[in-house]
């Protein structure tokens, strides 16, 4: 949709604004004089502790109901003359399927179908597949038989995935029967694949109307979990087949906005394959930003001009760790597999996700965040629930 007020254009929602993507944004934003607007279910947050200037706002929660969600938030934008949104996490999925509702806002969200494509496992690995681009060997088991028969040609070691998860969410490492028998009771709601070893890397891409304008590609060092999931430490890179499959999928999909498409890459053997999409902005946005590819302005840029040239540029080699996801790592560490991992502590990196001198608190709100899910639900997952079911929308 577009602008309908320009002299609207220097203001800018911000959604699910407690973590550090939103604070990103914000930052790349406020520092280039635009106004913005970060919303949450909560007030607890990242960004109410930057010095950023930025102005915080309440919505009803979209894990609770998505109708409220998007009732509340068209609500404060038409009161604020906001008409430009960007959406941080899975309620993109909600904004996309309710685009109608929200008059006069201007936002880049991909088409509902091909959401589901890229976030639904099942649909993602059968898209890679059919455009010829490698995936670990994978089933969709109907039968407790075909669970067990897949786990013993795999050797004893594979990865179960639920088809409607994001980052490690509802992803387990099976290494015995009994691991595998907790999810039968699930048949039909997961994938079963191979256990693939190389590194992980994302592609990260602007896309306007189907067509590429941004593109960055990382590496993964460290993971928050001991099962993947969100990094916590990633180095900016380049690796021309990734990168040539990666916009392979998205052009497959007319993509419009931003997602992250993730592989393994064994480096010793030049070998790769598909993992999954992220169909939104990802944790590591921080990365980009320090490497010189700012993608919450190019973002802004399509919203405000309609299209910008593409832009392919950026520093090699730079470092971004995420402080507080790196000691939730290490505690993760003691717990699981009993071991002093201090290189998840360690602050050695370039720039950091959740601190610095310029706005130096933002690491304490993002920590009473934490803080309060975990005394109100007794968990490191920082939201009610894991994921929102996507085909209930």
């Amino acid at each position: 949709m577009g602008i309908q007020n320009y002299n609207s254009v220097d203001k800018v929602a911000i959604t699910y604004s407690w973590n550090r993507i939103a604070y990103i944004i914000n930052k790349s934003l406020s520092e280039k004089g635009l106004k913005t607007y970060t919303g949450d279910s909560t007030l607890i947050n990242i960004n109410l502790f930057s010095l950023l200037g930025n102005k915080c706002f309440k919505y009803s929660s979209f894990y609770d109901s998505p109708e409220s969600f998007i009732a509340s938030l068209s609500q404060y934008l038409q009161k604020n003359d906001i008409q430009l949104l960007i959406p941080t996490h899975e309620e993109i999925y909600i904004i996309a399927k309710y685009l109608d509702k929200l008059e006069g806002i201007a936002t880049l969200v991909p088409d509902f179908e091909n959401i589901l494509t890229a976030h639904l496992k099942d649909r993602s690995v059968m898209k890679a597949k059919s455009l010829g681009i490698p995936v670990p060997d994978s089933i969709f088991p109907n039968t407790e038989g075909d669970c067990l028969n897949f786990f013993k040609e795999r050797g004893g070691v594979m990865v179960l995935k639920y088809l409607n998860s994001n980052s490690a969410k509802g992803v387990y490492y099976i290494k015995s029967i009994d691991l595998l028998e907790e999810h039968f009771q699930n048949l039909g709601s997961f994938i079963l694949q191979e256990y693939v070893v190389g590194a992980g890397y994302g592609v990260s891409a602007l896309y306007n109307k189907g067509n590429l304008r941004a593109r960055f590609t990382h590496k993964r060092l460290q993971d928050k979990i001991h099962t993947g999931g969100t990094s916590t430490l990633r180095v900016g890179t380049r690796n021309d087949m990734l990168e040539e499959w990666a916009k392979k999928l998205l052009d497959s999909l007319n993509w419009n906005g931003v997602a992250m498409v993730e592989f393994k890459y064994n480096e010793s053997t030049g070998k790769g394959w598909f993992i999954e999409i992220n169909p939104r902005f990802w944790g590591s946005l921080a990365l980009p930003y320090y490497s010189g590819m700012d993608f919450p302005w190019l973002y802004y840029s399509i919203l405000r001009e309609g299209d910008i040239a593409p832009i392919f540029d950026y520093r090699e080699g730079v470092k971004v760790k995420w402080l507080l996801g790196g000691a939730i790592g290490f505690v993760d560490e003691l717990v699981h597999n009993k071991r002093l991992r201090f290189s998840h502590l360690s602050p050695k990196a370039d720039y950091y996700d959740d601190f610095s001198w310029k706005d130096p608190f933002i690491l304490l709100g993002e920590s009473a965040y934490y803080v309060s899910r975990f005394i109100s639900r007794f968990s490191l997952n920082p939201t009610k629930n894991s994921y929102i079911d996507i085909g209930s929308i």
